[in-house]
């Protein structure tokens, strides 16, 4: 099927009159779609190699985005096909969805303006304070064991047994590193499952630039890429979101001492978030604010390695080694991290 025909299939009231690719992601991959008033539509093909099970992708995106319109917030709006169903599958097993086009607004990909560190941590905190009231155990978990980091250390030991590419001789300090931090694998997980810690929606990618500001005001609208959102605990995000603002652009980097802990970076994105979900979070989780962002920091080491010993299939790479270096900036940020939670703890008192 053509373009013209996979888009013929979704129920779009205005008249199309014509598409155009969009965004630097695959080929002919997302588009476009114009029509003969202003609202515009994209059409995305769905990665079914990262997603194999659309349905629940999909149930969870239309379930979640559904309810924030509903609650009065921005987010993507999902059309439907002409057969009443959230996404069209074509005769070759090909999976595409339809959904309008959030105009006049802007990304940023820079972050050493702390206002829009901020500004990026009160989006994300209110996307989970909006779906606090959201039962997450209704969602599909559509990556299992996502920010399971016992599982993953698990998977790493099974690899690191057994070697088969006679890698471990390689890592034998990393190794001992993460065999180090064993007992704090469970610390999240166990909370899950006694309640200490909130089951609560998750975004599970909250990368800056995926929140939307308005072009004209600067002010947030939406927060977008929800493929993987599922249930999980807000330390996930916050943790995950942390990590990324303190490696940055230096993840793939051999030199090490480009690997910080960034204070400022951290409570301009404490601060925000808490300004949003200071009345949300427990105690526990407010504790558990720095630790979260150690966990995720290791647990991204610990699938780096995994992947480099099980031949680099996962995550792509530029040389032989890159796994290996990525591991070892991970570590680096993850046991400075560990080192420095006396004062990351005061700045989130200071916060709160």
């Amino acid at each position: 099927m053509n373009i013209e025909q996979i888009i013929n299939q979704f129920d779009i009231k205005e008249e199309v009159v014509g598409y155009k690719p969009l965004g630097n992601g695959h080929i002919n991959s997302t588009f476009l779609v114009s029509t003969n008033k202003k609202r515009k539509y994209v059409l995305q093909k769905i990665n079914t190699v990262a997603f194999n099970n659309v349905d629940e992708l999909m149930s969870n995106f239309y379930a979640v985005t559904h309810f924030l319109i509903s609650q009065g917030y921005e987010s993507i709006e999902i059309v439907k096909t002409k057969e009443d169903k959230l996404y069209f599958k074509d005769i070759d097993g090909k999976c595409y969805r339809l959904y309008v086009f959030i105009d006049d607004v802007k990304v940023y990909e820079e972050i050493d303006d702390m206002n829009i560190v901020c500004n990026a941590a009160i989006a994300f905190g209110r996307l989970h304070k909006s779906l606090s009231n959201y039962d997450a155990s209704t969602l599909y978990e559509v990556i299992p064991h996502f920010h399971d980091t016992y599982q993953r250390y698990l998977n790493l030991l099974e690899a690191i047994e057994e070697d088969k590419f006679d890698r471990v001789k390689n890592c034998l300090e990393e190794i001992k590193i993460i065999k180090s931090f064993e007992k704090d694998y469970l610390i999240v997980k166990d909370g899950l499952s006694t309640g200490d810690i909130h089951l609560s929606v998750t975004h599970n990618d909250p990368k800056i630039n995926n929140v939307l500001f308005d072009s004209k005001t600067g002010d947030i609208r939406a927060v977008i890429d929800l493929d993987t959102v599922m249930p999980g605990s807000y330390l996930y995000d916050f943790g995950d979101a942390i990590r990324g603002l303190f490696s940055g652009e230096n993840e793939d980097s051999k030199d090490l001492s480009k690997l910080v802990v960034r204070y400022d970076r951290f409570e301009a994105y404490v601060k925000g978030y808490l300004s949003e979900m200071k009345d949300v979070l427990n105690q526990k989780e407010i504790e558990l604010l720095p630790f979260s962002v150690f966990l995720m920091t290791i647990e991204c080491g610990i699938r780096f390695l995994e992947d480099y010993l099980r031949g680099n299939v996962y995550f792509r790479v530029d040389y032989d080694e890159h796994n290996l270096t990525r591991t070892r900036t991970q570590l680096k940020l993850a046991v400075d991290t560990y080192n420095s939670f006396d004062r990351l703890s005061a700045i989130v008192d200071k916060c709160i």
